[in-house]
């Protein structure tokens, strides 16, 4: 299938963009070159009535985010332009980071539940990694006794938790497990979200890259390919009901040299296509080139078998 639009994107309006070219008017021209159909412009944003926003979401407030809107072009060569969002989805705390009432105001909502390396935020820390900050605190504290007791958890909680595995004599928790379980666990409360659920049934719901952990390379090869497969059906079975749709992320599928057909994702979007869940295609790009990966979608979506007929309706223009 030849995808014909893009609907996971970034651009200046959202913390994660650094390209000082990626206005909206030049990501819209840049999506008419490529050829689309339909373009959406998905920024991250927490809605400020919901309480416990991370310090970097408290400045993508839903007052600002919607200065976009101001912003998309009136002469887009035919090609329609939606306004998102992407909120965000707490697993550790069961926090959606929008309520559905305020979803109302954007054209469709992309809800991750896979920024693991959002930790103490997305997900929680592990009891040895916890315990690693707390040892390294009371060192910290020892040996710099001016300090105040804010300034030594700020440093100790500074350190990724890859910079700490040096200090820990032996982990004691298996974190690729932890992680798989993790995915599975937080998309099945997502599901059963309350608010969740209300948005989906307001306006357009995609889950943003589902069960694509932020953890990259081989360990995200191996997390995917080890993630229960009936479990992984309930919950594709579970979001087909809801009418929510799957991202298709072109960044979640690491296996090019295949044509994608070693790619550990393409069976768990074929999952998803068994059980009745519709799709849409993203470049989640966060630069004005990096729209350019979408083209990649073609052959991920000749890879799963995803056609014309499995994408959501309201992306068919």
């Amino acid at each position: 299938m030849h995808v014909t639009h893009d609907l996971h994107t970034h651009n200046l309006f959202s913390s994660c963009s650094y390209d000082p070219q990626a206005t909206t008017r030049n990501c819209v021209r840049k999506a008419m070159e490529l050829g689309h159909r339909v373009f959406g412009i998905s920024n991250h944003l927490w809605d400020e009535s919901v309480p416990g926003a991370s310090q970097w979401y408290r400045g993508q407030t839903i007052g600002y985010g919607l200065e976009l809107k101001a912003n998309i072009p009136e002469d887009t060569g035919g090609m329609k332009v939606l306004f998102g969002t992407e909120t965000e989805y707490c697993g550790m705390s069961d926090t959606l980071g929008m309520r559905a009432e305020t979803a109302r105001l954007f054209d469709y909502v992309l809800v991750p539940h896979t920024h693991t390396h959002m930790r103490g935020f997305v997900i929680d820390e592990t009891q040895d990694v916890k315990d690693c900050r707390a040892e390294l605190a009371a060192s910290l504290a020892r040996a710099y006794p001016a300090l105040s007791e804010a300034a030594v958890r700020k440093m100790a909680g500074a350190l990724k938790m890859e910079e700490l595995l040096p200090l820990m004599s032996q982990p004691q928790v298996d974190y690729e497990r932890y992680i798989t379980g993790f995915l599975l666990e937080s998309f099945w409360r997502l599901m059963h979200n309350p608010e969740f659920r209300r948005m989906a049934a307001t306006v357009p719901t995609v889950i943003a890259h589902p069960f694509a952990p932020a953890e990259g390379g081989e360990r995200y090869i191996r997390v995917v390919r080890n993630m229960d497969r009936e479990l992984l059906r309930e919950c594709c079975r579970t979001a087909a009901d809801l009418g929510v749709a799957f991202d298709v992320n072109v960044w979640t599928f690491p296996c090019r040299d295949s044509r994608y057909q070693d790619d550990p994702m393409v069976e768990v979007m074929r999952t998803a296509k068994e059980c009745g869940v519709r799709f849409v295609f993203g470049s989640d790009s966060h630069t004005v080139e990096g729209l350019e990966a979408i083209r990649q979608a073609d052959a991920i979506s000749e890879a799963v078998g995803i056609g014309e007929q499995d994408l959501a309706d309201w992306v068919r223009y």
